[in-house]
């Protein structure tokens, strides 16, 4: 469903960027046919580019989580917020389904009004005898007033157009059908029923059309017809209404620049270095929406490495990871087969596919394989997957991860002590450290990494330390205050410090001190998944002496 919201966005942002690059650069030109072809390929490659993005290389470590850390879980439930930052709560309000009922009300009606229009002409042709005039299919209608093509079939009014003005209407309506310029109209109303919220698709809609009338124009000027009585003829239809969206119009844009199109000096074949201005779009484009491959030598850790032995069956486990308390997919969660190195992560929608090739039999005859799903932020779950006599691949229920708090050890807010000196040899000289053990390529294998970084606090928590006591003495003035306290916090994708809350406190003087502490900190580098931010939550230790 997002992921569906993010598609329509990026498309839309795609045709903004050629749509000002067509407006800019390229609508008084007179090479109208290379003009089509360009709003065409605009079209195509605003949802190309979303569909298929550009990939790129991320190198990436594995990260230990220290063992300073714990998960507690329910530690921030039903405790009073100390600085009155509510985090939403997702679970009221879904705008996701709102967004998308939004839209696809909006597609509904759209597409309700194509298919009446066409409905509407196919109703015509069926009524009415279609007449072949110099090799085109004509339907004479009393419905219309203006002729106009719909695919290869001329509509016209015999009580409005007479016979010495059918040789430049039809000429003109020859081009359409010859240049194929439904397709152009097909194409751009399909768009115009996805992307209906989008107004630049409708100017594309408005430009395409236009320039389907330059190329009809040209063509009829072209055998010979004269400008003054083909001027004069569009003029005549001035007070005439657009038809329907799908087809030609004899009228449509009718004003003084398509007039002066038609006896406009020819641009220059130098002029068509304008078309270059597309290459920063696509290049911008391309930018924007690439999308990182993370590998660890050379290795894809978004697919499984098989480093179990293989066995003669594959046990295929499919689902879903999603947040326990707002049910949104986590992206980028770590699937990984317990005590092994075979793994994958969620997707943007939190949907994983893990392979194992070695599963355990079950004593029911089917199968089962332990899995460890970690988030950085979250506490891990440790699963049992089974199947039924003989089932070799199974969809699990939406697995749901629930908040934890990561406790910061006091002991850690001390510098370390320096390291040992090394001692020299017998020449006076530091000996180089041992050669790394070599691996065989039968030992060898492909490692799936956990990526995940908790939150940093600047300088690292003998800076938080150095912080907290700075603090305390600050605080100390104010008077003699003694006791212990737990403040929770979280560290927010943005790095801010937001939701602290007391959680433990000998007195209501050291809980609001030890709040303070934690509210004046400097914003942290955020936690991570796979490199995006996300959010931590931490319990923080204080004590006043």
């Amino acid at each position: 469903m997002e992921t569906f919201i993010v598609f329509l966005i990026k498309v839309s942002i795609g045709t903004i960027l050629f749509y000002l690059v067509y407006w800019f650069f390229l609508r008084h030109e007179t090479y109208h046919n290379a003009n089509r072809m360009f709003l065409l390929s605009a079209l195509f490659t605003s949802v190309l580019i979303p569909l298929f993005p550009l990939q790129y290389t991320l190198l990436v470590e594995q990260v230990n989580t220290s063992n300073l850390f714990a998960a507690i879980p329910d530690t921030f439930k039903n405790i009073p917020i100390i600085d009155g930052q509510h985090q939403a709560n997702a679970g009221t309000v879904n705008w996701q389904q709102a967004v998308l009922l939004i839209y696809f009300t909006g597609a509904a009606i759209f597409l309700l009004r194509l298919l009446i229009q066409t409905t509407i002409l196919i109703q015509l042709i069926l009524k009415n005898r279609i007449k072949p005039v110099e090799g085109i299919r004509i339907v004479e209608n009393e419905k219309y007033g203006l002729p106009f093509s719909f695919f290869n079939v001329v509509f016209i009014n015999p009580k409005f157009h007479k016979q010495e003005n059918l040789p430049e209407i039809l000429a003109h309506e020859k081009v359409h059908i010859r240049e194929k310029h439904w397709f152009d109209l097909l194409f751009i109303e399909l768009l115009t029923v996805i992307f209906w919220f989008n107004p630049f698709i409708w100017f594309f809609e408005r430009s395409i059309k236009q320039n389907h009338e330059y190329l009809a124009d040209k063509g009829v000027l072209a055998q010979g017809h004269p400008v003054g009585r083909y001027q004069a003829l569009l003029i005549n239809q001035l007070m005439g209404m657009q038809i329907i969206g799908v087809t030609n119009n004899l009228n449509f844009a009718l004003n003084t620049n398509r007039l002066k199109m038609m006896t406009k000096t020819k641009t220059s074949r130098l002029g068509r270095i304008k078309f270059m201005w597309a290459l920063p779009a696509i290049a911008l484009l391309l930018f924007a929406f690439a999308e990182p491959v993370y590998k660890v030598n050379n290795t894809e850790v978004e697919n499984p490495a098989f480093t179990l032995q293989q066995g003669e069956k594959q046990f295929v486990v499919k689902g879903k990871v999603i947040q326990e308390e707002t049910g949104k997919p986590l992206h980028g969660a770590s699937v990984i087969i317990k005590g092994t190195t075979v793994g994958t992560v969620t997707d943007l929608d939190g949907n994983f596919t893990l392979v194992d090739p070695n599963p355990k039999g079950g004593q029911n005859g089917g199968y089962n394989t332990e899995v460890a799903i970690s988030f950085v932020g979250r506490e891990t779950k440790l699963l049992t997957f089974s199947s039924a006599k003989n089932e070799l691949a199974i969809t699990v229920p939406d697995i749901k991860m629930k908040e934890g708090v990561f406790f910061i050890d006091p002991n850690a807010l001390v510098a370390p002590p320096p390291p040992p000196s090394v001692k020299k040899d017998n020449s006076g000289q530091i000996p180089p450290p041992p050669p790394p053990p070599v691996i065989s390529e039968e030992e060898e294998e492909e490692v799936f990494i956990v990526v995940e970084e908790l939150a940093k606090y600047p300088g690292g928590f003998p800076a938080l330390g150095v912080h907290i006591k700075e603090m305390q003495k600050k605080l100390a003035q104010s008077g003699n205050m003694s006791g212990k306290s737990k403040i929770a916090f979280t560290v927010s994708e943005t790095g801010k410090v937001t939701n602290v809350k007391i959680v433990e406190q000998d007195n209501d003087e050291v809980g609001k001190a030890a709040a303070s502490i934690v509210m004046n900190m400097k914003d942290w580098t955020p936690g991570k998944q796979r490199g995006k931010a996300v959010p931590v939550n931490y319990l923080l230790p204080v004590t006043f002496k």
